[in-house]
């Protein structure tokens, strides 16, 4: 095993975004996992890279989740999850509640373009934030509602934006992208998969923003679930779980950026700064997750949740999710 292995930083749509990281353990526990195919003798450089770039993905994401407040101490199914790279042919990826599983795929437009849905850490940590959501709360899995499915799209998408801002290196970037303007931008933190976006608008354009899958920098309010339409444009909120969880996502997003002077108390954040906001976000949603109650109407029941959570890690961090979840609409009033 190499000492060092490179990777993407967060998507391959940020072409000069790699780093270098140590190997990984991918079978270190809490949170093991296996690779299927493992690593055979002589592969190809591509598949090469696509083994390791998913392995210290998936050992930062884990690492970070088992981390948490209330961290989870095995996936749902034991020890080890079980996560195939290149399952089969297809723009997708998916968590089934037993193995975490990965895709290859073309479009018409460009058939010689193979996407691999694998080498996006964005997918990676997406798919990751299942299991681990599931390992936390088996029962949203299996609970139907368009509210509670689209909570767990969100999460998957926070823990793609989390787990980047692990890497010190793209913090910097992060900082240095948004210097000048406000925080709670579009940026290469906020915008989700651009790489498979790209290749999915070909495909079905109502299933992906313009420049990315999706982007947490939104202004998507809640709308009772009742009254949206079966099908829609990539810009609105239609009856599906992932078009719907960009109101949860940019929630949280709009929350996260908030957070980040209150934390930096005054100074110029640095990367250790969001680094600590990061994990103050990732606790603050494990602990609205484990407590919030499963009942009609959970988007409001988890944001009730998470300003009561958030107090134990900042006094003024209430506020900031009070405020974000009523101009959003997910709560109708002040929670006193």
């Amino acid at each position: 095993m190499p000492a060092t292995v490179t990777v993407w930083e967060k998507d391959p749509a940020l072409a000069a975004r790699i780093t270098v990281v140590p190997a990984p353990d991918i079978t270190k526990t809490p949170l093991a996992f296996r690779l299927i195919p493992s690593l055979g003798n002589n592969p190809p450089q591509a598949v090469e890279f696509r083994y390791w770039n998913a392995a210290a993905t998936l050992r930062r994401a884990a690492d970070f989740w088992a981390a948490s407040s209330q961290a989870p101490v095995t996936w749902r199914g034991g020890q080890v999850i079980d996560v195939f790279l290149d399952r089969s042919e297809g723009l997708n990826s998916e968590y089934d509640g037993t193995t975490l599983s990965f895709y290859h795929g073309s479009t018409v437009a460009h058939p010689t373009l193979v996407i691999y849905s694998g080498e996006s850490p964005d997918l990676l940590c997406h798919e990751l934030g299942h299991a681990i959501l599931d390992a936390i709360r088996s029962d949203l899995f299996d609970a139907e509602g368009l509210e509670v499915e689209a909570f767990g799209e969100a999460f998957g998408d926070m823990s793609a934006i989390l787990c980047a801002m692990q890497l010190p290196t793209f913090c910097s970037f992060v900082l240095a992208e948004t210097s000048g303007r406000s925080f709670w931008s579009s940026s290469s933190l906020s915008r989700v998969a651009q790489q498979f976006g790209s290749a999915l608008r070909l495909v079905k354009p109502a299933d992906a923003d313009e420049d990315c899958l999706r982007n947490a920098w939104n202004n998507h309010f809640y709308v009772d679930p009742s009254t949206v339409s079966k099908v829609g444009l990539a810009d609105t909120i239609w009856n599906n779980a992932h078009s719907f969880s960009r109101i949860y996502t940019g929630a949280f997003f709009e929350a996260l950026s908030a957070m980040l002077p209150v934390k930096a108390g005054g100074n110029a954040p640095g990367p250790e700064t969001l680094r600590q906001v990061s994990d103050d976000m990732r606790d603050i949603l494990v602990d609205a997750t484990r407590s919030a109650q499963l009942v009609p109407g959970f988007a409001a029941e988890i944001a009730a949740a998470m300003i009561e959570e958030s107090d134990k890690y900042h006094h003024a961090y209430p506020d900031v999710f009070q405020g974000v979840f009523i101009r959003r609409n997910i709560l109708p009033q002040a929670i006193s």
